[in-house]
């Protein structure tokens, strides 16, 4: 058996940093997205998601339907092109701050008293939301969803 040789583990880092560098755009989109997290958002998970569009043979919304503890949060995505339109609920209705978080950045709506929201021109591929009741409740936030 051969003794232990100290320089393959640095031998070997440099190999991955010089053969396969990590392309300088995906960097900078990692380091924004942890900009982008709340540790104190509590995490709702997606339990329903119906495409409309394969049902009824016509180009039609996705639903999705989220839930954290008593808050369920329901939206209906349009997508036309290369972006979408978002029509919401919160459940039970309340007035709260939603943050869009898509691909160029975040999107910032209000829901109203009964707690309707809309976002338009949501560039298309991942997002999440991320509610803030305007009452006692924390932030909620969404699993990170394609559409």
């Amino acid at each position: 058996m051969a003794p232990y040789d100290d320089d393959i583990p640095a031998e070997l880092r440099g190999l991955t940093t010089r053969m396969d560098p990590v392309p300088a755009h995906l960097v900078a989109l990692a380091k924004e997205s942890l900009a982008w997290r709340d540790t104190d958002a509590a995490l709702a998970e997606l339990v329903g998601q119906l495409d409309l569009a394969a049902v009824r043979g016509e180009d039609l919304p996705d639903l999705f339907t989220f839930t954290a503890g008593d808050l369920t949060i329901e939206v209906e995505v349009a997508v036309s092109g290369l972006t979408a339109a978002l029509t919401g609920q919160l459940v039970p209705p309340q007035p709260a701050r939603i943050r869009v978080d898509h691909a160029d950045g975040p999107t910032w709506v209000e829901a109203d008293a009964l707690g309707r929201f809309a976002a338009a021109c949501i560039t298309r591929g991942h997002l999440r939301l991320c509610c803030y009741p305007a009452g006692d409740g924390g932030p909620v936030q969404t699993s990170w969803t394609l559409i």
